[in-house]
């Protein structure tokens, strides 16, 4: 007799997306966007249950647009020389444009 695990049946779809990830400094990657969670990769593993605050980066051809966001660490996973780190949004917002030379 087998047993097949399903995969968990999720509230939004996922958008699977590059963007530039800052947390406290340190840089990362966004790897999947949905309303309501980013999958994230950095260098270092955080603790499920960790409430965490990053901004992510937004291009536009106005200037970059950085969403500050806080979420909470729902799992951890080490991956070849990253590690991923679900998160569950519990706020975000668009801080003002930064005007930057795109010249």
């Amino acid at each position: 007799m087998t047993t097949e695990k399903k995969a968990p049946i999720r509230d939004s779809e996922r958008l699977k997306t590059v963007l530039p990830v800052s947390i406290d400094g340190v840089k990362g990657v966004t790897r999947d966007i949905s309303s309501s969670g980013i999958f994230l990769e950095v260098e270092s593993p955080l603790e499920p249950g960790t409430t965490v605050e990053f901004l992510v980066t937004l291009d536009s051809p106005s200037g970059d647009l950085i969403l500050s966001c806080e979420g909470e660490v729902v799992r951890t996973e080490e991956l070849e020389k990253s590690y991923g780190i679900a998160t569950k949004i519990l706020s975000l917002k668009l801080l003002p444009l930064l005007r930057g030379d795109k010249s």
